[in-house]
């Protein structure tokens, strides 16, 4: 852990509740003794990246905004497509966080994939 703070200039306790949140996933698991610390609990080819956030985060959502009106009925003067519209977004983030494993960032932070763009 101290390791790991030092590298990415996180302090400590912030740290640690994020491995701890991380461990409650199944994603980590502590190893104890000399040489000890924390090491994944599966391969990183079977950890996504929407797996990661919603242990650390919570649920992937673009806000708690509630149901809208599934009958086209508003009484909300049009937060209600809204609300909808959102609901969408929200579906097509964790969706496409859902495709992005741990192995698969490695290798593009190392170079050795390309990055992620938005198509023209």
């Amino acid at each position: 852990m101290r390791d790991i703070a030092e590298r990415t200039a996180l302090p400590q306790p912030y740290l640690e509740q994020i491995l701890l949140a991380l461990k409650g996933a199944g994603i980590v698991r502590s190893k104890r003794g000399v040489g000890g610390g924390y090491v994944l609990a599966r391969d990183p080819e079977a950890i996504r990246l929407s797996e990661i956030l919603s242990a650390v985060d919570g649920p992937i959502t673009l806000g708690d905004f509630g149901e809208p009106h599934a009958d086209g009925a508003c009484d909300h003067e049009g937060q209600c497509v809204l609300l909808s519209i959102w609901q969408v977004a929200g579906e097509t983030m964790r969706s496409h966080l859902e495709g992005y494993t741990l192995s698969a960032i490695v290798d593009m932070a190392r170079g050795a994939a390309t990055w992620p763009t938005i198509a023209d």
